[in-house]
């Protein structure tokens, strides 16, 4: 047990019995045993894996991301993504050391030194975050953290950049297992997602190799989209023999590109291939591009190892395959000493970063599905479908032209998602949004709501007076949302401001000028209701200079996995879970027909997150939360079938079967709940809808 304590056991909190690293919470608490040290942190360096979700969660919101990372380590003492199993390393200054600490590197309060222990398995309490350097990965903190007698440090290098010596640091012992690894006469690849790791490896071999060998690098063409490529070789020219840009994640294109312009077709490959990518995908090209026999190494959490073995057997290929190399006691000296022969490349890099606030937006971690290539994201959008491509070229050109819009979908399809990319890729996306729901205004204040009033205009007005919706959207987006659910009356009203761009308030005699653009949104066909005398005819024309019509869930069935991935994910983020779907739960929901598009399958991923008691989401788990509604009954698959056979049977209508459906539905929730407000809450529609409905049909 003395053993256990020189590296925190004691400091666990939950579960009792794990060790600091793999346990969820752990005692950050300041004062210090005698056999610890704290260290006041001034920068943290996250693992690229953590930094890149956190990044991506967040929308590289700089705000956004302090709060998720003060958000961590408030639950968890500790500074420990549960999406990515990682943290990063620290910098700081000796605060506090207790009189039983094995002081090895004879460190004194006052001290600046680099943690190389990761901070998944220290105790952090975090009080401020200040910047965030997105290039290097980096935030300024105010803290403290716990360091053990087992916990690798560092004196920090004054004569080295602090970003750059925690960049290298962060690597562990890869650099170190680069250079040892490193042959004369061999041909050495290597894979980048960044400029400084390229050339850290890059120069750890040419320190090793000297002359007599050939290093090749293949660096991402989206990561390095805001450089050129003469910047690019300029920093590396003393270490890298050919720079490549292309799209590694294009395996087959890619190899095709090095292996004619490296090997004129030949089947020659590459000694020792070396990814530190850090993207999940560029393992195919890395198994490509290596010879029979050769080396794979890569530096990093983010890879699949297991496709790795699975492809290169899949291809009949024996490659030795090295995964990252943790500690190793030469690497910090090692680290040190090549940090300070790139001096001037090292300013090169600083200088480009310091130009660039972020030089690559990495792709989001729900790219870590099957079949990666099939997955795509469109400026936020999650899709692998091509019906879904071709939509979202639709809406992304219609955004650009100012011009009322009506978006067609099902319920819970998505129509708000195409309205905020309509919004982000218009010309008014610096100005509001007015999201309006039809539904819900009453036909006695709908005037009033859209057209403001002026001071006591009628009984009950406010003495300031109001402005409507249209003011309030003035130079901006208004969203009516159910548009067909407006009375005809506000609709020739809503025709003339459209044609005018003027209208006057209620009690009102000066008309007010607006310049609104106009969306609406149904879950009915517009031109259905134009037919059946419902909506306007001139209205809808004025309305319909664009139609965008989103295709239910079903028939784009490619899109349900990354988007429960993507959902998965989400929630995973907002309970600090780590839950995954199994090949069962993919079919399973693959199988369904989601009548509620992709919100129902929103809500069942949710259900299934919170009800499952196991790491792995099952069949079963995601059966039951489809067919488990929200008042608390579960109705089986066999059950409705019999109804619908029965229906059958009867001759029945689809429209008439719905209706049945609908009705049984409002009747038990109107029965579980008691009053109409609850009910429309819980069948998600407004109060006004389920009175409609009620009335529909005699409840």
């Amino acid at each position: 047990m003395e053993n256990m304590r020189n590296f925190g056991f004691g400091r666990v909190i939950e579960p009792k019995g794990f060790i600091p690293i793999a346990a969820w919470k752990l005692d950050n608490s300041l004062k210090i045993k005698k056999t610890e040290m704290r260290i006041r942190v001034q920068s943290i360096k996250f693992e690229e894996g953590n930094f890149r979700q956190l990044c991506n969660v967040c929308g590289y919101e700089e705000n956004k991301i302090k709060s998720r990372v003060l958000d961590i380590v408030k639950k968890r003492g500790k500074l420990h993504n549960p999406s990515t199993d990682s943290g990063g390393i620290c910098y700081g200054i000796v605060d506090e050391i207790g009189e039983d600490y094995k002081n090895h590197e004879n460190l004194q309060v006052g001290d600046a030194i680099i943690c190389l222990t990761s901070l998944t398995s220290l105790p952090l309490y975090l009080e401020k975050l200040g910047n965030i350097n997105f290039n290097y990965g980096q935030i300024e903190v105010e803290g403290y953290a716990i360091l053990f007698e087992t916990s690798p440090v560092i004196l920090a290098p004054k004569d080295v950049n602090r970003s750059c010596a925690l960049y290298a640091f962060d690597e562990s012992g890869s650099v170190a297992k680069a250079y040892h690894m490193a042959e004369k006469g061999k041909r050495f690849l290597l894979l980048g997602s960044g400029l400084l790791s390229i050339l850290i490896y890059s120069a750890a071999i040419r320190k090793s190799a000297g002359k007599d060998c050939r290093i090749v690098a293949v660096l991402d063409k989206e990561s390095m989209a805001s450089l050129c490529e003469d910047d690019i070789n300029e920093v590396l020219k003393k270490y890298v023999d050919k720079v490549y840009v292309a799209d590694i994640l294009a395996s087959l294109q890619t190899y095709e590109l090095i292996r004619k312009k490296e090997f004129n077709d030949t089947e020659e490959l590459f000694d020792v291939s070396i990814n530190c990518a850090n993207l999940l995908g560029v393992e195919t090209i890395s198994v490509l591009l290596t010879k029979e026999h050769g080396i794979l190494f890569f530096t990093n959490l983010i890879n699949n190892y297991n496709m790795v073995l699975l492809f290169a057997e899949s291809l009949g290929k024996n490659i030795n395959i090295i995964s990252l190399e943790e500690y190793s006691q030469d690497f910090p000296r090692f680290t040190i000493e090549l940090m300070r022969s790139l001096k001037n490349e090292l300013n090169q890099i600083n200088h480009i970063y310091n130009k660039y606030d972020v030089i690559s937006r990495l792709p989001v971690r729900v790219t870590e599905l099957i079949q990666y290539n099939n997955v795509k994201k469109m400026d936020g959008y999650i899709f692998a479908s091509e019906t879904t491509r071709k939509m979202l070229e639709d809406v992304l050109n219609i955004a650009s032209y100012d011009c009322s819009v009506i978006i067609q979908g099902e319920t819970g399809a998505g129509k708000e998602k195409v309205l905020e990319l309509l919004h982000k890729n218009s010309k008014r996306n610096m100005n509001v949004c007015i999201k309006i729901n039809c539904a819900t205004i009453q036909a006695n204040l709908a005037e009033s709501e859209f057209f403001g009033y002026e001071a006591g205009s009628f009984t009950g007005a406010s003495s300031l007076g109001k402005q409507g919706y249209f003011e309030l959207a003035n130079n901006g987006i208004l969203f009516l949302d159910e548009v067909g659910e407006l009375p005809l009356a506000l609709q020739s009203k809503l025709l003339r401001v459209l044609q005018e761009n003027q209208f006057y308030r209620v009690g009102g005699q000066v008309p007010v000028q607006v310049n609104v653009r106009v969306i609406c949104a149904s879950n009915l066909s517009l031109r259905a209701l134009v037919k059946e005398g419902k909506f306007r005819e001139d209205l809808y024309y004025r309305l319909n200079i664009c139609e965008i019509n989103i295709p239910p869930l079903q028939e784009r069935k490619e899109d349900i996995v990354c988007l429960a991935e993507y959902f998965l994910e989400r929630y995973n983020e907002k309970y600090m879970q780590n839950k995954k779907l199994s090949e069962e739960a993919l079919l399973e929901m693959n199988n369904y027909q989601w009548p509620g598009n992709v919100r129902e399958l929103d809500n069942t991923v949710h259900r299934a997150v919170v009800n499952c008691k196991n790491a792995v989401i099952g069949g079963e788990d995601i059966y039951n939360a489809i067919n488990s509604n929200l008042y608390g009954t579960e109705e089986k698959t066999e059950a409705k079938e019999n109804k619908l056979s029965e229906a059958n049977a009867r001759n029945m209508t689809l429209n008439a079967i719905l209706d049945n459906h609908e009705k049984a539905i409002i009747e038990e929730v109107l029965h579980n709940e008691g009053t109409t407000r609850k009910a429309a809450q819980v069948l998600g529609i407004s109060q006004s809808q389920l009175m409609r409905k009620k009335a529909k049909y005699n409840l």
